[in-house]
């Protein structure tokens, strides 16, 4: 069955309401604990600060809103769905069982990229970091996009989303341990929501299309 606008879009808000709960109540709760510990290696240090690419970090909320209006079937939707739900819970509870901060002074930004992390830090605190949530989103998201898009479309949203994997590393905002913990969550949510269910249901969109009057 095709996926109507107005429930990809009902499932665009839920995502992100249920986000912004999740995330923004995090950061509020650790923010008022004391002595957050910290988790790095030293030779982060030397990982070089890159204005830019504060805009492919900002970018992936764009590649959120829209990505379930990209799916074909509702079983699609309801899979995607059940992905960024466990992944956004399961981080929130590892915020609160394990929380960390970002362990050294993030470096400021001059001319409009400052402004942007101004504004962006302005609203998130340096809390919420293992696992990264920006990196398992990341992962799921690049595999909807990946699938419904073709030649050199796809060439370059793979590029822009390498380009999203390296920021919150290359902008101060995680650290690699938040990554690797990020991508672990994603690899889980692949696990349990199975793409043998996608598989299944592409079989089923090709009958469909075969029935279809001439």
């Amino acid at each position: 069955m095709q996926v109507k606008r107005g429930k990809a879009l009902a499932v665009s808000v839920g995502l992100s309401i249920l986000f912004l709960i999740v995330y923004s109540g995090c950061n509020w709760i650790t923010a008022h604990r004391a002595n957050v510990p910290t988790f790095y290696f030293k030779w982060e240090r030397a990982i070089p600060f890159v204005p830019f690419f504060i805009l492919p970090y900002m970018s992936i909320d764009l590649f959120f809103i829209a990505a379930p209006f990209l799916c074909r079937t509702d079983r699609e939707l309801v899979i995607f769905t059940k992905r960024i739900a466990t992944a956004i819970i399961v981080a929130g509870i590892c915020f609160l069982l394990f929380p960390l901060r970002f362990a050294f002074p993030r470096r400021q930004a001059d001319g409009w990229l400052g402004a942007i992390f101004d504004w962006f830090r302005g609203m998130d605190a340096p809390f919420n970091l293992l696992p990264s949530l920006h990196a398992a989103l990341m992962l799921i998201l690049l595999d909807v996009y990946a699938r419904h898009t073709r030649g050199l479309l796809r060439l370059a949203i793979v590029v822009w989303f390498v380009l999203i994997a390296l920021s919150p590393v290359l902008t101060y905002q995680h650290h690699l341990i938040d990554i690797v913990g990020g991508l672990i969550l994603a690899a889980l949510c692949f696990l349990i929501f199975r793409e043998s269910d996608l598989s299944s249901l592409r079989t089923e969109a090709s009958s469909n299309n075969r029935r279809l009057p001439l």
